[in-house]
């Protein structure tokens, strides 16, 4: 029988980003775009009335507490820097493009190797999920029931999923993760079980 317990891993908002969105970003502290930001007020206004949280968590970059506030206004989330976003090192803030140029032998090899090489200065995808993974549990530990709303970002709720789900993290561009989009999770006979993948409003519409 499942525990009353559920937890909603939702993915920031669409940010506004340099170089047409072909751009690296982990660390880098971009703002919602005005696009992201309706977006986000959408996904409020649908859950308004239909699910009432209670308890909220983030990363606590801008991001993910800008989309937060857009959601759920009510409430005043934790930060909670372990679920920020991986960390791209000398990548981050560069466009696609560039990377590409000036990076070129880490760029091949992490295209074969993705979850276990880093940018240089920057972190892997095993080193991610080995610090957003205990912050999980933790925040599911503090909960004995309740509906819980995480807003973090795409790397770090998939390295989560990966490890709930016994998934590779080399397969992440399999698991498409949308702005918005929400993944419902919930404890079931000792295990966990995936309610829903990569949920917004407008999937009510298909």
């Amino acid at each position: 029988m499942a525990e009353n317990k559920r937890i909603y891993l939702m993915r920031h908002a669409k940010p506004e980003l340099p170089f047409g969105g072909r751009v690296y970003y982990g660390r880098t502290d971009y703002p919602l775009s005005e696009e992201g930001r309706e977006a986000a007020s959408r996904v409020g206004a649908f859950l308004r009335g239909r699910i009432k949280f209670d308890a909220l968590y983030t990363s606590g970059m801008k991001r993910a507490v800008e989309t937060a506030s857009l959601v759920v206004p009510e409430m005043e989330g934790t930060a909670v820097p372990e679920l920020r976003e991986i960390d791209l090192g000398e990548w981050d803030g560069r466009s696609y493009d560039e990377v590409r140029d000036q990076f070129r032998e880490i760029y091949e090899k992490r295209g074969m190797k993705f979850a276990s090489t880093a940018p240089p200065g920057g972190e892997t995808f095993e080193e991610l999920q080995r610090r957003a993974v205990p912050a999980f549990e933790k925040i599911l530990a503090a909960h004995e029931s309740g509906n819980i709303l995480i807003v973090a970002h795409g790397g770090a709720i998939w390295s989560i999923t990966a490890r709930l789900f016994g998934l590779d993290l080399n397969d992440m561009f399999f698991f498409a993760l949308d702005y918005c989009g929400i993944s419902v999770v919930e404890p079931s006979c000792g295990r966990m079980r995936l309610v829903r993948y990569n949920w917004t409003p407008e999937a009510e519409r298909l």
